[in-house]
């Protein structure tokens, strides 16, 4: 078992976990329903990580938790309506992986107004079992992130990697 921060950081590889079923790294639409709780962007090591809960992921009955890491990051960018609110759960909506002039980009749209675009040479995909997360997500409405996170999947959770998959624009 690892951290999910251990994965971000070393780009541990999955080799030893099954290979995925459903993967978004090729597949649209793959991570509908999922819900997208942080993002880190590294300039020092030119990766971005995305990190998912999957307990309302219409594709997957196993794993409460996924990874996205971007290596060799060109472009990160996020938008929603800047509006003055509480905790707010985004749920992807869509996604569409696409190799363009040898990079792999992903577009996620984002319920009820984001968008998320991230591309760089390669990406990792992790369907991860973080331990001591509930099986229910938390209510997010009237709350702090230090009130709920003790029910998500976090960086510093303990994990075992369920799935894996890989894939360079080369």
């Amino acid at each position: 078992m690892t951290r999910i921060e251990d994965l971000f950081i070393s780009g541990a590889d999955g080799a030893s976990s099954d290979p995925i079923g459903w993967d978004p790294l090729r597949e649209p639409d793959a991570l509908q329903e999922a819900g997208l709780l942080d993002c880190r962007v590294s300039p020092l090591t030119g990766r971005a990580g995305l990190l998912l809960d999957m307990r309302t992921a219409l594709q997957y009955r196993t794993g409460n938790a996924a990874l996205f890491v971007v290596r060799g990051l060109r472009s990160f960018r996020w938008s929603e309506e800047a509006l003055e609110r509480d905790l707010l759960n985004f749920a992807v909506m869509s996604s569409a992986p696409t190799v363009v002039k040898r990079m792999w980009r992903i577009d996620l749209g984002l319920f009820p107004d984001g968008e998320l675009s991230i591309e760089g040479k390669a990406a990792d995909f992790f369907l991860l079992d973080a331990q001591g997360v509930p099986e229910a997500p938390p209510s997010y409405p009237g709350h702090r992130l230090d009130q709920v996170r003790h029910g998500l999947p976090w960086w510093e959770s303990v994990c075992t990697v369920l799935e894996s998959s890989s894939t360079s624009s080369d």
